[in-house]
């Protein structure tokens, strides 16, 4: 297929490896059930965004310089360039939970107090390609220590307390936060296994101690759900400040949703800029924006290309720059809500701006958009949900 620029066979055997690797099976899972009715990822953006990866990187004149075999190819894509793309958009869209997560990983793998033990059917879990699989449990316990039913865990572990969130900035850029220190973190996991007095699988034991950790990704909600919510009357969506809150309180409040807003439309002059001014380059870039991170309906990247009438690798070469500069925002959690609220507002005026002026005449109503997706919002920061 190399040799003969076959790029639509190609394309079919790229999404055959995607579509097979654990990472994106594990998600379509999680995705399928009730907390999530739409899709959260295409298996189809994926494929596409490999195959530009491949492409960006020279794989492909790589692999037929080194006349490497068909099954060297595919080794290769599968356990490298599509791992680590996985692994890349995982670490962007969920960081603190994917530092916990191999946090748990390493603690218990070279923890003193902790040792591994035989699964069910009394066969080692092998620890490359089943890591998650792997049981452990207390150095102390005996090999005949029963595996119970983990259903039961959750409640076993009510008792131990939440952990208090360690602020102190680290990281080569001095951006992250500690969150719990190594030494606590242990003692957490001890906390755990003792409650819930059973070896069980890394899987597990992680879940139970993102239960009892204060991280925070930012989760959006549907406006739609939102707005059933007000419909029966739960709560509003507008409400006041709560009267307990004290003047202080809500004027620093304003004062954050003033800032917010503000960011939104700063935002938007950013990408205007990031074009240099071409108003033509600027509103694809809005529609992409639009298309990608507010519609309900969540088009294919196929469709986004061809609804704004460009490529599927402008589409993906767009996305990756929206990505870079939301990623240069920092909001506190309250903050979000009055961003994605500004930004969806200011969006569709400027676009319904740059529709008229084609047509050389002001809109006399603002055109019905669909409403914005706070789960779709979050695709912006740029990996698994507590």
């Amino acid at each position: 297929m190399l040799e003969n620029n076959d790029a639509t066979s190609l394309w079919q055997a790229l999404f055959r490896l995607v579509s097979a690797h654990p990472l994106v099976r594990s998600a379509q899972r999680h995705q399928n059930g009730p907390t999530h009715p739409t899709p959260l990822f295409s298996v189809r953006d994926l494929t596409q965004d490999l195959y530009v990866l491949l492409l960006e990187k020279a794989r492909f004149k790589h692999y037929l310089n080194c006349r490497m075999s068909d099954t060297e190819i595919e080794r290769e894509i599968f356990q490298i360039e599509l791992t680590n793309l996985l692994i890349g958009r995982l670490r962007r869209r969920r960081p603190e939970n994917y530092r916990i997560v191999r946090r748990v990983s390493t603690v218990l793998e070279a923890g003193a107090p902790f040792r591994t033990f035989a699964a069910k059917n009394g066969h080692p879990q092998a620890r490359y390609r089943q890591s998650a699989g792997v049981v452990y449990g207390l150095r102390e316990w005996g090999d005949e220590k029963p595996i119970k039913d983990s259903g039961t865990f959750a409640a076993l572990i009510s008792g131990i307390p939440m952990r208090m969130r360690n602020r102190r900035l680290v990281g080569c850029r001095g951006e992250a936060q500690v969150i719990i220190t190594n030494q606590e973190l242990t003692e957490l996991m001890v906390e755990i296994l003792r409650a819930i007095d059973s070896p069980a699988s890394l899987r597990v034991l992680r879940s139970l101690a993102l239960t009892k950790l204060p991280v925070y990704d930012a989760v959006m909600t549907s406006i739609e759900d939102e707005m059933d919510e007000e419909r029966q009357g739960h709560w509003r969506h507008n409400s006041l400040a709560s009267s307990d809150a004290s003047p202080e309180q809500i004027a620093l409040r304003n004062e954050q949703e003033q800032m917010a807003r503000r960011a939104a439309t700063d935002f938007l002059d950013r990408i205007h800029r990031l074009t240099r001014s071409h108003h033509q380059r600027t509103e694809r870039l809005w529609r992409v924006l639009w298309h990608c991170y507010f519609d309900p309906s969540e088009p294919s990247q196929l469709s986004i290309a061809e609804m704004v009438g460009i490529s599927d690798s402008s589409v993906s070469d767009y996305r990756r720059k929206l990505e870079v500069e939301m990623r240069k925002l920092a909001f506190a959690p309250e903050e979000l809500r009055f961003f994605a609220e500004e930004l969806d507002e200011q969006l569709r005026l400027r676009l319904a701006m740059a529709e008229a002026s084609r047509h050389h005449a002001k809109p006399k109503v603002q055109p019905s958009w669909p409403a914005y997706s706070y789960d779709s919002l979050a695709a912006l920061e740029g990996a698994p949900v507590v």
